[in-house]
C-alpha cells in the first residue's frame, strides 16, 4: 500500500538534504578537497568524507533499523566525489556532482516513505499551475532574450564603435536574471521589490555614463532595460491570472 506524502515524509527529505549540506560544506575542509583532486581514488579523505556523509544521513533520518541508508550514501559519495576529482573543478562539475547527490537522496527517501513516483509524476503533469510557471520561466530566459536582441540590433550597431568593453555575454545574463527576479516578484505580488530592482540597476548601469558622448549607449541600455522589464511584468501578470484561474477549477 502506497502512502500519501505527509508532513513527516517531507521533514525526512529535508533532514536528509540538511545532513548532506552539513557533510559537504560545513564539515568538509578545503584541504580534503585539494587532497582528493591531487590523489583521486587513493585519497584517504575521500573515504572519510563518504563515511561522514553516511553517518550524518543515518543520524538525521532516525531510521535506526535501516542499515542500507548510510551504506548507500557512503558508496554514492565516494563514487560521485571520486569521479568529480578526475575532471576539472568547474561550476558545471560542481552542479553535476550536487545533482547526483540529490538524486541519491531522493531515491533513498522514496524507498523509505514508499513514494509512488508514477502517481506523483501524473499529478505534476496535470497541474496547471506548475506548467504555467515553467512556461513563463522558459519564455523570459530564452525567447525574450532573442527577441530583445533583434529589436535593439539597429541601435547596438550605432554604439559598437565607441562603447566601453564589457564582460562577454554579461548583458545577456543580466537581462535573464532581472526578468526571472521580476517574474518571481510579480507572482508573489511584491511590486515594491520590482521598483527596488529598477532603482538598483539604474545606479549600477547608468552611474558610469557621465559624458555626453555616451548618450547613445545610455539610451540603448535604457531601451533594452525597459523592454525587458515590461515583458517580465506582463508575463508575471499573465501567470498570476492563470494561477488564480486554476483555483476556480481546483487544479
Amino acid at each position: 500500500m502506497i502512502n500519501p506524502i505527509g508532513q513527516n515524509d517531507l521533514s525526512l527529505l529535508l533532514r536528509l538534504i540538511v545532513a548532506h549540506l552539513i557533510a559537504d560544506f560545513l564539515f568538509q575542509m578545503d584541504s580534503w578537497v585539494e587532497h582528493r583532486f591531487e590523489k583521486k581514488w587513493t585519497s584517504g579523505w575521500l573515504y572519510v568524507h563518504g563515511a561522514l556523509a553516511g553517518s550524518l544521513a543515518y543520524i538525521f533520518a532516525g531510521f535506526w533499523r535501516v542499515i542500507w541508508l548510510p551504506m548507500v550514501i557512503f558508496i554514492s559519495h565516494i563514487a560521485l566525489d571520486g569521479l568529480k576529482a578526475k575532471v576539472e573543478n568547474t561550476a558545471r562539475s560542481f552542479l553535476l556532482d550536487q545533482l547526483g547527490h540529490l538524486i541519491v537522496i531522493l531515491g533513498s527517501w522514496a524507498l523509505l516513505v514508499q513514494v509512488d513516483f508514477g502517481e506523483l509524476l501524473d499529478s505534476i503533469a496535470l497541474n496547471l499551475k506548475f506548467w504555467a510557471v515553467v512556461l513563463s520561466l522558459i519564455v523570459v530566459i530564452w525567447p525574450v532574450s532573442v527577441w530583445i536582441n533583434k529589436i535593439t540590433e539597429p541601435w547596438r550597431k550605432e554604439i559598437e564603435d565607441f562603447s566601453s568593453q564589457g564582460l562577454e555575454k554579461a548583458g545577456l545574463w543580466i537581462g535573464r536574471l532581472e526578468r526571472i527576479l521580476i517574474l518571481i516578484f510579480v507572482m508573489l505580488k511584491r511590486f515594491e521589490a520590482v521598483g527596488f530592482l529598477i532603482a538598483a540597476k539604474s545606479i549600477f548601469r547608468f552611474g558610469e555614463i557621465r559624458s555626453s558622448a555616451q548618450r547613445k549607449e545610455a539610451e540603448y541600455i535604457l531601451i533594452g532595460t525597459l523592454i525587458s522589464f515590461l515583458i517580465a511584468v506582463i508575463l508575471g501578470v499573465f501567470t498570476n491570472w492563470i494561477l488564480q484561474s486554476s483555483l476556480a477549477f481546483g487544479k
